[in-house]
């Protein structure tokens, strides 16, 4: 907005004229109008008699009138020290956002790099079986006639037949998966059973690292930078 302009709607504010604001000022109402249209700017005495005639305060003064026509009222003391108080705030207030706009971009790259590296953790992973209970005082090993070949030619051979049917009839297969190796084979003891468990297979398996979760702050952040920067380079006091 123009000086004069605003000194217009102040009047108006007034419901003044034109020949009984100048009469409240202690000025000619040609030079008023001279004022009003742009044609002249105050003299320090002048303002001073406008700002008490008025009631003009200067925050709203220099936040409505335009920067370039503050700098036509430079020579008003008044005006000129309010514009350079403005001035270095704003630019204060620039600068905070634009720290804050570096820590966001500091936080939020070392936050994606924590995503980028070891987002994985390669691991294995050990798989038991276990054929059936074992009743008290059994050895560990007597489901291992399951799987074995029987010679016919062996003397032995139907008493085994015959075992190796019972065990058969006895199977009862249970699966454990870990990632913790507990060797070749352990026993799983509870208050109604015991079991022993085989490892009969290892995998390689990618596990991924909680780090991972670290993009969603990288993201935010990285976002936050991007807004405090936008607004560090659109601030207008």
């Amino acid at each position: 907005m123009k000086f004069g302009d605003y000194l217009r709607r102040k009047r108006e504010d007034h419901n003044w004229t034109q020949p009984e604001a100048a009469v409240k000022a202690g000025i000619e109402q040609s030079y008023l109008s001279k004022l009003e249209t742009g044609k002249s700017y105050p003299s320090a005495e002048i303002f001073e008699r406008l700002k008490q005639a008025y009631e003009l305060k200067l925050d709203d003064l220099t936040k409505a009138v335009s920067d370039a026509e503050l700098d036509k009222l430079k020579d008003v003391p008044e005006i000129r020290n309010a514009v350079l108080a403005r001035k270095k705030t704003s630019v204060t207030i620039v600068r905070g956002w634009l720290a804050a706009g570096l820590v966001c971009l500091m936080i939020g790259a070392g936050s994606l790099g924590l995503v980028g590296v070891n987002s994985s953790i390669d691991q294995h992973e050990f798989r038991y079986r276990s054929m059936g209970i074992l009743l008290a005082n059994e050895n560990l090993n007597v489901f291992d006639i399951v799987a074995q070949d029987l010679d016919e030619e062996d003397p032995d051979f139907d008493r085994l037949r015959s075992r190796q049917q019972a065990m058969i009839d006895r199977i009862d297969e249970k699966y454990f998966v870990t990632t913790e190796f507990r060797g070749e084979e352990f026993v799983e003891n509870t208050s109604t059973q015991r079991r022993v468990y085989n490892l009969y297979d290892t995998r390689p398996v990618q596990e991924n690292s909680v780090l991972r979760w670290f993009f969603v702050p990288a993201f935010m952040f990285l976002a936050g930078s991007i807004g405090c920067f936008y607004i560090a380079f659109r601030w207008k006091p």
